[in-house]
């Protein structure tokens, strides 16, 4: 089995005339970043390695998710990621190393909630429909796939076992 994280990034600072990929995070996408990654790890949903795109925000969201969780996680960093469509990020999907059975992608939107649009197939039909009307900031889906190798996936053979997101670990408090 493999399992797939797609992680958006938490909530930038505003472009304020410099670079979009230089963007950091707000200290409220900060302190998301640091309750959602509290959530997984209490879940026990957490990946081998975090693959982000480069940009400031989705560097620092990784760091903050590795810095929360007591297990030894990977950071890595692919600029390919960078405001990537979803059939690149598919393709980088199946590339994965198959030596890594749970990875998580930290990227952007539209193309990462897309991504997870198409690869599910399955799931509870409250998180399908909540991930299908926004895929906000910060949001987590992790989809399971009953393959050996990441080149097996395919489009709609995921299982959604978890889509989380800020405004619902609000609610929970």
């Amino acid at each position: 089995m493999r399992r797939l994280f797609l992680v958006r990034h938490a909530k930038a600072q505003p472009q304020t005339g410099g670079e979009d990929y230089d963007r950091p995070l707000a200290r409220r996408g900060r302190e998301d970043a640091a309750r959602v990654a509290i959530a997984l790890a209490e879940r026990h949903m957490l990946p081998d390695v975090l693959i982000h795109s480069g940009a400031a925000r989705t560097k620092e969201t990784a760091e903050i998710f590795a810095s929360e969780w007591d297990n030894a996680v990977r950071i890595e960093e692919e600029i390919g990621l960078y405001d990537a469509p979803q059939d690149v990020l598919f393709e980088r999907t199946q590339a994965l190393r198959d030596n890594t059975e749970r990875v998580a992608l930290v990227g952007h939107n539209p193309g990462l909630g897309e991504l997870a649009l198409s690869l599910v197939g399955s799931g509870p039909h409250s998180a399908l429909k909540r991930m299908q009307i926004k895929f906000p900031t910060c949001a987590v889906a992790a989809l399971d796939f009953d393959v050996e190798n990441w080149r097996d996936i395919e489009h709609k053979s995921g299982k959604l076992t978890l889509f989380l997101s800020p405004s619902e670990l609000e609610e929970s408090c």
